[in-house]
């Protein structure tokens, strides 16, 4: 399972966000889209929640400059910690994602909503 967050356009309706919204995982590309998708493993919920950026608990509803702002405060912290202590804590048994790719997601998510801060975040999994 996975998560599939949206970051989009509020004239995007969100039965549409699918059809708008083409993959912006780690290459964003062309801006002239009306939106992006971010899809990451659940495996690093635990990650994600212990830093609020959990998709569906912490990100879902917020408007992009909020969410920005969140990722930009979870970043900051997990700054502070030793890496090696966060993959050991955190990188799945199943080696279905990784402390280090999750950061990258985020950091593409919050680069994102710089580019597009009134865009709304749907989490839709």
């Amino acid at each position: 399972m996975s998560y599939d967050l949206y970051v989009a356009d509020k004239a995007v309706e969100e039965d549409h966000l699918y059809d708008e919204c083409p993959l912006g995982d780690f290459s964003l590309g062309d801006d002239s889209e009306r939106g992006r998708y971010f899809n990451y493993t659940y495996n690093l919920s635990e990650f994600f929640t212990e830093y609020g950026v959990n998709p569906i608990h912490d990100l879902d509803g917020l408007q992009a400059s909020e969410c920005e702002d969140r990722i930009n405060k979870a970043l900051r912290r997990i700054s502070d910690v030793d890496i090696q202590s966060l993959e050991e804590k955190y990188n799945p048994d199943n080696g279905w994602g990784n402390v280090d790719s999750a950061i990258r997601w985020l950091w593409c998510i919050r680069d994102y909503c710089r580019k597009h801060p009134d865009y709304l975040v749907y989490e839709r999994s």
